[in-house]
């Protein structure tokens, strides 16, 4: 391939990014009215759509091995794709099914589908930009735009979908598949770098020495275990505060419109916190994930204890607002952080590898934090779920911080070869 054509399609690339970003980031017109769409439309108890959430986790541990072995065997480009393409399918199921088990079908197919994007959209942008020192600074901020930019339209996307579901429960479903055929479109308009090196990895037998020497490699390495840890922990309580958060703003009689109207700014909150993320992580470094957990865990005490209050109504909106906001920046904050620290701790050889690592850490984590908060909802209402939970967070953040101030964040000469083996740091 020569250089100017090679660099040409970097270029295109790295514009597609943002916009794939936008449509397939996530599911557009859907989270503001899931909860809603669930236990009004589909009759769904508010114990069993938290459940839906552990089902998902499950799910997506089953598939993180096959997504991985589809990557290496193919594109990064091709395993988007094929991800979009079961992501609408299992929209199409959400959208026609009914019942528990129907929904879970939808809940797993999904899970199948973001097990796939998740480990090829970082390492497509990745593989696009060119080699530079600079590399790692240059994917933030390009990453940061983009999630900035879906922030803004996934914003736009929530309150309308609040309106609409008052018209019809069914049209922002409906949106959100059309969104999904977008976002597929786009994933067939990516072109693929350095072909001949993915040619070679082509054969079985190199695809699994190179599956398992990855592996094996975040296995020993102290340092990735203890990243990882965190990152899974702090991923699954933003899980259990997406669910929450509209649970406790519906049992608190709060239209769907109105709840439309709040995701939406909250939404547009999270992309201006993914913006700072260089300079946050430059000022607190090695304290920068604790200090996300802690934050985060007193956030859901003070939205608990705001909401059982006996005080004005206003009154209990803004204190609870006050907690999402906190919430919200932290997770802009994190979305962007997580894949600048997956990058820096390896290098392409494996980064598919660390990025199915970290999906693995992710969902092994939410399925004990949601089936905690599931657990808990059949005893209590979630205002006092809130601070139970919060509790809980605080404890095991303290306990994760301590496990992690001998393995991160050390000189390079306190690191083993090991720990250093894949490094780009």
């Amino acid at each position: 391939m020569k250089k100017i054509e090679e660099a040409h399609l970097r270029k295109r690339n790295m514009k597609l990014y943002s916009l794939y970003v936008i449509f397939g980031s996530d599911l557009l017109f859907y989270y503001g009215v899931k909860i809603l769409f669930f236990s009004q439309v589909k009759h769904i108890s508010d114990a069993d759509i938290v459940f839906l959430s552990t089902v998902f986790a499950l799910a997506s541990l089953v598939s993180l091995v096959f997504a991985n072995f589809i990557n290496n065997k193919t594109s990064n480009r091709k395993t988007l794709i094929i991800g979009d393409i079961i992501n609408a399918i299992s929209m199409i199921v959400l959208i026609v099914g009914n019942g528990f088990v129907q929904m879970a079908m939808a809940e797993m197919l999904n899970a199948v589908a973001f097990a796939l994007k998740n480990i090829s959209t970082g390492p497509m942008l990745e593989e696009s930009i060119p080699k530079t020192d600079k590399k790692s600074e240059i994917f933030s901020r390009i990453d940061g735009k983009a999630y900035f930019k879906y922030c803004i339209f996934s914003a736009i996307a929530t309150v309308v979908a609040g309106f609409l579901y008052n018209v019809n429960p069914y049209v922002p479903m409906i949106l959100c598949l059309i969104c999904t055929v977008i976002s597929g479109i786009i994933s067939f308009n990516f072109k693929e770098i350095s072909k001949e090196q993915r040619n070679k990895q082509k054969d079985l037998i190199k695809v699994v020495k190179e599956l398992k020497e990855g592996f094996i490699y975040t296995i020993k390495s102290k340092r990735i275990r203890a990243l990882l840890l965190a990152l899974g922990f702090i991923w699954g309580i933003f899980i259990l505060y997406m669910t929450y958060q509209t649970t406790l703003l519906k049992n608190m009689n709060i239209s769907a419109a109105s709840i439309g109207i709040i995701a939406m700014f909250l939404e547009i909150i999270k992309g201006y916190g993914g913006r700072f993320a260089n300079q946050y992580n430059k000022k607190l470094k090695n304290k920068s994930l604790t200090i996300l957990a802690l934050t985060v865990s007193i956030s859901f005490i003070i939205a608990g204890i705001g909401s059982l209050l006996n005080i004005s109504f206003a009154i209990q909106i803004v204190i609870i607002l006050v907690a999402f906001i906190i919430i919200d920046t932290i997770r802009g904050l994190y979305m962007v952080l997580y894949k600048k620290y997956d990058n820096n701790f390896s290098n392409v050889k494996i980064l598919p590898t660390i990025y199915t690592m970290t999906n693995i850490y992710w969902n092994l984590e939410r399925v004990i934090i949601t089936a905690i908060g599931s657990f808990i909802l059949t005893i209590v209402d979630v205002k006092y779920g809130f601070i139970i939970m919060g509790v809980i967070f605080i404890v095991t953040t303290i306990l994760i911080s301590t496990y992690m101030k001998t393995r991160v964040g050390l000189k390079p000469e306190e690191y083993s070869n090991e720990d250093l083996k894949y490094s780009n740091d």
